[in-house]
C-alpha cells in the first residue's frame, strides 16, 4: 500500500479539486462535442465519433498518468535508482497501471453515462466496460513504451506528446481507417484501437476485430520487451 501512496503523490493533475475537474471532465466533454459537431450534417458515423472519442479519451489519460508518474521520478533522481535496483513489477510499475486504470474508469464511467443516455446509445455499455480492459492493457503498454523513450532525454513526453496527439487519428474516430492514404492506414493498422472500435459496435461478442485486437496487443507487448531490452542497453552505455 505504501508504493501506492508514494505514486499517488507523483501525479501532479490530482493535486486539487478543480485540476480534475477541468482535466477528466470538462475538457474530454469539450472534445466530444466539437468531434460531434465536425461530423454534424455529414454521413459520417456518429456512433463510431462518441465511442471512439471515449475509449480513446481514456487510454489517453491512462499513458498522461503513467508517463506523467514516471518523469516525476526522473526529475527526483528515482528513475536512476529504479534502474539499478530493478524492483519488481508490482512494486513499481503495478501502482502506476492501477491508479491510472482507477482514473481512467471514473472518467469513463461519468463520461459514457452522459454520452451514452443523452444519446441513447446504453445498448453499447456492456461492450464499452467488456473493452476496458483491453484498453487498460494496450494504454499500460504504450505507456510504458512512451516513459522508456524519454528517458534522459531533454523533453521526456516527446514520445507521449506524438502518441496522445494522434491516437485519435489512428483510431479512425472520424474517418475510417480503411478511407486512408494508404502509408497512413499502414501506421494506423498497427494500433489495435480502430479494430476495437468495430468490435464495440458490431452486435456479436466474439468476431474477427476481436480476434485481430488481441493479436494486435500481442505485437505491442513483443514491442514493449524490445523497448525494455534497448532502455537497459543504452541506460548501461551512458
Amino acid at each position: 500500500m505504501e508504493n501506492y501512496k508514494v505514486t499517488f503523490s507523483t501525479i501532479g493533475d490530482f493535486e486539487n479539486l478543480r485540476t480534475i475537474i477541468v482535466n477528466y471532465l470538462i475538457l474530454p466533454v469539450v472534445s466530444l462535442v466539437m468531434f460531434l459537431l465536425i461530423i454534424y450534417g455529414t454521413e459520417q458515423d456518429f456512433r463510431r465519433v462518441l465511442i471512439g472519442s471515449l475509449v480513446t479519451t481514456a487510454i489517453i489519460t491512462m499513458i498522461g498518468i503513467i508517463t506523467g508518474s514516471y518523469c516525476y521520478d526522473q526529475n527526483v533522481g528515482t528513475s536512476e535508482e529504479i534502474i539499478s535496483i530493478k524492483p519488481k513489477f508490482s512494486q513499481y510499475w503495478l501502482p502506476k497501471i492501477m491508479i491510472a486504470s482507477v482514473a481512467a474508469a471514473v472518467e469513463l464511467l461519468v463520461l459514457a453515462f452522459i454520452a451514452l443516455t443523452s444519446m441513447g446509445m446504453l445498448a453499447y455499455a456492456g461492450k464499452l466496460a467488456s473493452a476496458f480492459l483491453i484498453m487498460i492493457v494496450f494504454a499500460s503498454l504504450l505507456a510504458y513504451i512512451c516513459a522508456l523513450a524519454g528517458d534522459q532525454k531533454e523533453n521526456p513526453y516527446w514520445l507521449t506528446n506524438i502518441a496522445t496527439a494522434s491516437l485519435v487519428l489512428v483510431a479512425g474516430v472520424i474517418i475510417p481507417v480503411s478511407q486512408y492514404p494508404t502509408w497512413l492506414r499502414v501506421v494506423a493498422e498497427v494500433f489495435p484501437v480502430s479494430d476495437l472500435l468495430d468490435w464495440i459496435l458490431v452486435g456479436s461478442c466474439f468476431n474477427q476485430a476481436l480476434a485481430v485486437t488481441l493479436f494486435k496487443l500481442g505485437f505491442w507487448f513483443i514491442l514493449a520487451g524490445g523497448m525494455r531490452l534497448y532502455h537497459n542497453w543504452y541506460v548501461r552505455k551512458q
